[in-house]
C-alpha cells in the first residue's frame, strides 16, 4: 500500500475533477452541431395594386444584407432599413402588413427576401 497524504488526494481528486469538467465543455466545440449562417439580401419593394406596378423602393437604397441560418427565415426585427424604406423614400409606405418571419428565397444565387409595402 502506498503512502497517500490527505493534499495528495484533494490535488488528485481536484485535477480529476477539472479534466472530467474540461472533456465536457470541449464537446461543445463540435462544429458539426453549430448552425451555418448565410448573408439574404433584404429588397424593399412597392406592392402593385391596380394601376401601379412593382417598383424597386429607392431604386435598390434601402436594400440591405442580414445574416440568417441557412434554411431559415428572416425575422422582421433583423429589418433595420425598414423605417428608412416607409418613410425617407419620398413617398410613404407601410409596413403593417410585413410578417414577423419572412420566408427567403434560398434557390436563387444570392438568397433573396423581397418586403412588399403598401401606400
Amino acid at each position: 500500500m502506498t503512502d497517500i497524504t490527505r493534499r495528495n488526494f484533494l490535488k488528485s481528486a481536484g485535477v480529476m475533477a477539472l479534466t472530467v469538467a474540461a472533456a465536457g465543455v470541449l464537446s461543445g466545440c463540435n462544429s458539426s452541431k453549430n448552425p451555418v449562417m448565410a448573408d439574404v439580401k433584404v429588397e424593399y419593394w412597392r406592392e402593385k395594386n391596380n394601376w401601379l406596378q412593382d417598383l424597386h423602393i429607392g431604386n435598390g437604397a434601402y436594400d440591405e444584407t442580414v445574416s440568417v441560418v441557412k434554411g431559415g427565415k428572416v425575422k422582421k426585427e433583423q429589418l433595420t432599413k425598414l423605417g428608412d424604406a416607409c418613410s425617407k423614400s419620398g413617398t410613404t409606405y407601410y409596413a403593417n402588413k410585413v410578417p414577423d418571419e419572412i420566408e427567403v428565397e434560398w434557390e436563387t444565387k444570392t438568397p433573396t427576401v423581397k418586403i412588399y409595402l403598401h401606400m
